[in-house]
This record gives structure tokens, sequence and C-alpha cells, in this order.
């Protein structure tokens, strides 16, 4: 019953007011809806209908929302449907894989943890990949504990294959889990020969660089000609991407950021800040305090002392000599999990989104039931930690909500939070005037756990009832304080496809027997246009407009075999510079041989093609180039 109401609580918090937040990342949804009839462009996770150029990512995730879209129809609802189903998973997953060893207070305990784990509750309500990932992971991580306790090859091996697949959900993000499973399976059979353990770790080594390089040289070794060039990259090569983009660049200092907003002009309201980029990426410093920092931590640590105690426990509790090897050997792997992650999250300076600390969700979910169950147990044998560490969390809390908030008291948000941590301080001091056979002590425990969990519930809240920033989403418990903006998104929404009616219109119209329906400068303006048609759209730069796909020599020939007749300049762009100094030739090229096309045909607000045009992030404005569209068989032919 308790299990049931933890997954009834988090279905909840996943598919409340999901509509909201529309297709998510639209950078996806268009991949999505390029590869639903088109079995070539699956295989190679295009991202356009035409297999011009991939998404910068690997297939796998994105291979589970074509299937939803399949299943259901393709529409914004069935592509978050995979990341919501695969949160679920997950959150049962952690259950299983902690009751086994912990008992079944601490998988409940660890399940309710994840369930109300504010970034987690994000992502799973996005189609960011973070969903499958993590439950990629935990798959990873239930073999490596079964090989660890039987030493069978296979079981290290299955364990390897799990890191691979997530290797092609997300590349090297999944490789940091690889050493905590090599060596919780050596560590476990520490009286073997090491001969024993070289040949097991090789052979487990090949399966895991077998199954994660398998589909990026399988793309490699396609030939160019048939097949999209590979996004984010400027030698047209998946290992490059593995290795650059979304190797190096998401560790050593760079600068960009990564969301994916459709692409509409309209008016900021009286007062909004209009800024010329979106802040996506964490600037914060690097170190071993950056994830302690209330930006980050109020994403997934509300119960970090907690977890810090359930740690300790952990260790202590598989250190008796007659504990089972089983605990010990859990107790490492989610002890390499936390550990190895918190290190990269700190310290990696490139492309960082703070939604990445996900990932650290279910190891620390797990350590909070296990302190839950542990607390309690040492606090009938009459050890003293349990009142301390709900005092050290209520502080740590306080800490995390004092940070966000300049009005303490004057609101019901901060009086809500300050009751909540109140009640956990005084239910803990309570616990020291009742013996703990007393119901009266049980009834306090329930109290001070339940008024911990208040704050990370109206944190992941936020993002339930308010609509994030849809690329790279962030809870905020100050978000509650903001009124719904039901009317001005429905007129944001209407305006939205409006706008896009209008351009799509003429474009369908004026296209004849073109093969692309338009060329963009990059995937963010050509997302919305491939979703809401499902017609060629040509992202000339790739994702950030920088890819070297296109010379002006190429769009004559298409221009002149008659392929490509509309080429639209300008709108959104994440790199302004990159993509300048990248399509600069093309630009003057299509400036110089086409014909501009009146903005009163195409845009709605029509006038100067030098008036503002600004577009809606969801919580931000950002000002964008005025769009420009150009006839190529004006002048050509």
């Amino acid at each position: 019953m308790p299990l049931s109401l933890v997954v009834a609580l988090a279905a909840l918090a996943r598919t409340w007011q999901l509509s909201q937040n529309d297709f998510g990342r639209q950078y996806y949804a268009a991949g999505v809806r390029s590869m639903l009839d088109s079995w070539h462009n699956f295989i190679f996770n295009a991202f356009d209908p035409a297999g011009f150029v991939s998404i910068d990512k690997p297939p796998v995730a994105i291979w589970l929302q074509v299937a939803s879209a399949k299943l259901f129809g393709f529409g914004a609802l069935s592509i978050l449907l995979a990341q919501v189903m695969a949160g679920l998973a997950a959150i049962l997953f952690v259950y299983v894989l902690v009751e086994k060893y912990w008992g079944r207070t601490a998988g409940v305990m660890a399940a309710l943890a994840l369930a109300l784990s504010p970034v987690n509750v994000a992502v799973d309500r996005s189609n960011n990949t973070e969903s499958c990932l993590i439950l990629v992971l935990l798959a990873g991580a239930w073999l490596a504990m079964r090989a660890a306790e039987t030493g069978r090859l296979a079981m290290l091996c299955a364990a390897m294959a799990a890191i691979g697949i997530g290797f092609n959900v997300k590349m090297g993000t999944a490789l940091v889990l690889a050493p905590v499973v090599a060596l919780t399976f050596s560590l476990a059979r520490p009286a073997a020969p090491i001969t024993w353990h070289i040949g097991r770790q090789a052979i487990a080594g090949i399966v895991l660089v077998a199954v994660s390089l398998s589909w990026a040289i399988f793309f490699d070794l396609a030939p160019a000609r048939d097949r999209p060039y590979a996004g984010s990259t400027k030698h047209n090569s998946m290992l490059e991407l593995a290795l650059v983009h979304n190797g190096a660049a998401r560790v050593l200092a760079t600068s960009s950021a990564n969301p994916s907003p459709a692409v509409s002009g309209e008016a900021a309201p009286a007062g909004a800040e209009v800024r010329s980029q979106p802040v996506m990426t964490d600037d914060s410093p690097t170190g071993i305090l950056r994830l302690f920092r209330p930006r980050a931590a109020t994403q997934f640590a509300w119960l970090f002392p907690l977890a810090l105690a359930g740690l300790v426990f952990a260790w202590s509790d598989a250190s008796g000599p007659a504990t089972p090897a089983s605990r010990r050997i859990s107790a490492a792997v989610w002890t390499g999990w936390l550990v190895m992650y918190w290190i990269v999250l700190s310290f990696a300076g490139g492309l960082i989104h703070t939604y990445y600390v996900a990932v650290l969700g279910p190891p620390l979910a797990v350590f909070s039931g296990i302190a839950v169950a542990g607390l309690w147990s040492r606090w009938k044998a009459g050890e003293p930690y349990l009142p301390l560490i709900i005092a050290a969390t209520a502080g740590w809390q306080t800490y995390l909500c004092v940070a966000q908030s300049d009005r303490i008291g004057s609101d019901w948000l901060s009086l809500t939070w300050l009751t909540s941590i109140g009640i956990a301080t005084i239910c803990a001091a309570a616990l020291y005037l009742f013996p703990p056979q007393n119901r009266l002590a049980k009834l306090f425990v329930v109290a001070a756990i339940g008024a911990l969990l208040v704050s990370p519930a109206l944190t992941a809240a936020s993002v339930v009832l308010r609509r994030p920033n849809i690329a790279t989403p962030v809870a905020n418990m100050i978000a509650l304080l903001a009124p719904p903006e039901t009317e001005r998104a429905a007129l944001r929404t209407s305006r939205l496809e409006a706008s896009r009616q209008k351009l799509t219109g003429y474009l369908i119209a004026n296209r004849e027997a073109a093969n692309f329906l338009v060329a963009v400068p990059n995937a963010n303006v050509a997302a919305p246009l491939i979703v809401s048609t499902g017609l060629p759209v040509m992202a000339m730069g790739g994702y950030l407009g920088d890819d070297p796909i296109l010379t002006p020599a190429d769009i004559e020939r298409l221009a002149s075999d008659r392929q490509l007749r509309f080429v639209m300049l300008g709108g959104f762009t994440l790199a302004p510079a990159k993509q300048a100094a990248a399509l600069d030739p093309i630009a003057r090229w299509v400036r110089a041989n086409g014909r501009p096309v009146d903005p009163k045909l195409w845009r709605l607000s029509g006038g100067s093609s030098s008036s503002p045009y600004r577009i809606n992030l969801g919580n931000e404005w950002v000002e964008v180039p005025p769009p420009e569209l150009f006839d190529l068989w004006g002048k050509v032919n």
C-alpha cells in the first residue's frame, strides 16, 4: 500500500498540467516526427525529414520517444509520455534495489525521496534524455550488484553492456559509472588471482567499448552521401561528436547554452527583462562547493544531511562480521555512483546545465531511505542520532529556503516552509520527552519526516503548477508566487500558431517542386516548422548554426537543381558569433542572388524587417535578429 501511494504521487507530479510544456524541446520533437515514417531517418537519428543533418545526441532515448509517438500518435503528450514512464520505472527500480538489501521501510522512503526530487520531476516532464539515462544506469547498477555477488563474468559483461547502452543515450555521461562497476566487482573477490581479475575486466571492457561505439561506428562507416551530416561536428563524424561536443566541451571551459524554443515574434510585456541570449548553463564556480550552493542544491539535495547519515549507516551496517556481502556490495555501488558523479559535476567547466544533477537523484534517495530506517532502529536501541539528524536537515533546508527568498514571513510560501521546518525541529526536540516504545514517539518521527518533505515538494510543484523553461527545466519554489499566466499563455500560443501558419502557408503555396520547404540558419529555427508541417526544412548550420555542412556553391547548386527555393536568414540563435562566422559566406551569396520576400506576405507582424522581434522561453524573454526570407528562384535561373 505505501508503495502504491508513492507511485500515485509520482505519477501525479509528472502528469499534472503536462500539456503546458507543449512539445518540450522542439529540437528533439522535430527529430521524432522526422523518424516516424522513415527507417533511414530512424536508424541514423535524423533531425529533419530529408535526413540532411542528425540530432547531436545518440539515438536510444529519441527512439523511445518515436516508439511512444508511433503507438499513441505524434503529439506533445505522446512524446513526453516516454520520459514520464521512464521516471516512474526508475522509482520502482530504486524501491526494488533498496528493499532487497535494506528492507521495506528503506525502499519506500527511497522511492518517495526520488518521487519528490525537484529536478527529477522536472526532467521526467520534459523530453530531455536524463530520464532514460537514469533508468539505464539503474539497470547497470543492478547488474553490477549481481555480478559482484556471484562473480559471474556474464553478469559483469551485462552491467557494462547496460552502461554501453547508456553511452548511446548521452555518450560520455554514462561512462562515469563504469569504474564503479569494475572496482566493485574486483573488491568483492579480493582473494582471487590477479589474472582472474585482469581477464574478466578485459573482457568486460571490450564489451563496454563495443556496445558504446557500435552505433557511432556504424554511422561513420556509412557513406556520407547516404546518411545525414553528423550534427554539431566539424568533420562529419559521430565519434568526433562523442569526443568533442558531447565530450571535451562538457568538461573544459567553453561558452554556449542549449535551449530549443519555438520562434515567435511578439512584444514582451511591460517591465519584462529582455536578454540578448538566454541564461541556460550553470556558470557557478567549479570546485567541491559547487553542488552545495543553493542553485544546484535546491534541485536535488533537500535531504542531504539525512542522505549523508544514510551513507554512514550503510557502511556501518555493512561492516559487521555477520553482515551479508550483498550489503557491502550495495553500499559500494551507491557510494561510487554518488561520489563519481558529484566529482564530475563539481569540476566540469564546460557546457553544464543545472538539470544535469538529476543523475544524483537516485543515490541520494537511496541513502535517505536507508537513513530513515536506520535512524529509527538506532533510536529504539537507545542511540541519540535521530533527533540530531532531523534538526541538521531542518537547518540545511533553512539555508536553502532563505537563499531563495527576500521576503521571509511576508507571503504564504515562506510561511509554509518556515512552519514545516519549525514542525520538524519541534518534533525532533519532543522525541527526547518520550521513550522510543511510546506510540507518540513514532508519530513525532513521522511528522518530522513529513515536514522535511514539504520544501522539496514545494520546489517540485514549481515545475508542475508553473511552466518552466521548457528546454532546460529548473525547479524554483519562488515561481509559485507568480500568478498563473493562463490567459497570456493562451494568447501567446494563439499568436505563435497564427505566425507559423502564415509563414508555412506562404512557403507551401509557393514551394512548387522544391525538395526543401525552406533553408534556415540553425535547427532551433527549423524545429517548430518541422513539428508543425512534417516537411523537410534544412538547418544549414546544424544545431548551433556553425556546422560546416554547406558552401555558397552548394546553395547555388540546390537552387539550380530546383531542390531549394526559399532561404531564411536571422531568427533565434544560441551562438550568434559562431553562426555569423560560419554562415556569412552563404548569407552574402543569398542576399546577392536571392530576391527578398515582402515580410507582409509571410510575417504576422509585417512591416519593416528591423522591427523588434522577441521570443518567450517560458520564464524569460530573448531578443533575436529579425528574420528575412529570400526567394532564390527570383534571380537564379
